[in-house]
């Protein structure tokens, strides 16, 4: 039980706080064109040159847990497509469907179409020591924001 209301109370801390977040930090790359919606890009912060990679993640019905991970993880893919470049493939698949219904002596079709697009990108790379930034929210609550850096010399 004690070991449950730690965890929970260490839960609502980093809620509340957003991981340690650099407020200084964050405001500028919510603040630059080319970060505040997602993307990778290099930053000059007080002096320091700094590679950010932030991610967008759709909010729908998600747990802070999972915004959290799945926006590391997006962030992470923005960084390594950024520095090693990236396959990109993709196709499209349409399915038709037809469906006769016959009701008293009456029938009548209908016909549904349906089209799927598929896109798959392959990009290599390891950023696993980038330390986050912090996270936000767009201002409907609909997209999470997830931001990481690691100071570069250039």
């Amino acid at each position: 039980m004690t070991k449950r209301l730690l965890s929970l109370t260490v839960l609502l801390i980093i809620g509340i706080t957003g991981f340690g977040q650099n407020e200084e930090m964050l405001t500028t790359i919510q603040n630059d064109p080319l970060l505040s919606y997602g993307g990778c890009n290099l930053l000059n912060f007080n002096g320091t040159d700094y590679l950010v990679g932030v991610s967008a993640v759709e909010v729908g019905n998600k747990k802070i847990s999972v915004l959290t991970r799945v926006g590391k993880i997006k962030a992470e893919r923005e960084v390594s497509t950024f520095i090693n470049g990236s396959d990109i493939t993709s196709r499209t698949e349409s399915y038709l469907k037809e469906e006769l219904t016959t009701v008293n002596d009456s029938s009548y079709v209908q016909t549904t179409d349906t089209f799927v697009e598929y896109i798959r990108e392959d990009s290599e790379g390891f950023v696993k020591q980038m330390q986050p930034a912090g996270f936000w929210y767009s201002d409907d609550r609909s997209v999470f924001y997830y931001a990481i850096y690691t100071e570069v010399k250039l």
